[in-house]
């Protein structure tokens, strides 16, 4: 497989991701229960929802079409403890911004490139929101006793 057609694919799945993504954060907006964590998942979101834009942009410039990614429906996975689902949206974050470094890594494309950049710093961004809002409700807050994992760095 050529180089152009590793890049639209890894494209079409990172930009199911951010629209899944996307709907998994209105999940967990809605179940926080302090301004840090709405407003945390609430800026991801947006920025989520604006990543699938930029994302579809890049596939209707490199293909003339748009992806059927853009419209079909999302299924966001199910999140009954809210400190797992910080844990998921962390994992989701560190995998996100190796994916599009990877891309980055094979794509020619100035544009795919410097959009995927700008991408990548804000899941960095995200991430670090979402270590510290761990910390705050899952290691020391009222959610504490209701996960065993620890791990957030």
């Amino acid at each position: 497989m050529d180089y152009f057609c590793r890049i639209v694919e890894q494209l079409r799945r990172a930009l199911l991701d951010e629209r899944t993504t996307a709907a998994f954060y209105a999940i967990l907006r809605d179940m926080s229960t302090t301004f840090d964590g709405v407003d945390a998942f609430a800026e991801a979101r947006k920025d989520e929802q604006d990543h699938a834009r930029e994302i579809t942009a890049l596939l209707e410039r490199l293909t003339g079409q748009r992806p059927p990614e853009a419209d079909i429906p999302v299924q966001p996975p199910m999140v009954r403890d809210y400190c797992q689902g910080i844990m998921e949206a962390i994992r989701g974050e560190r995998e996100a911004a190796v994916e599009y470094q990877s891309i980055i890594n094979i794509s020619p494309y100035e544009d795919v490139n410097i959009a995927l950049s700008e991408i990548r710093g804000d899941e960095e961004v995200h991430l670090a929101k979402f270590q510290a809002l761990y910390r705050t409700v899952c290691e020391k807050g009222f959610f504490a006793a209701n996960t065993g994992d620890k791990q957030t760095d």
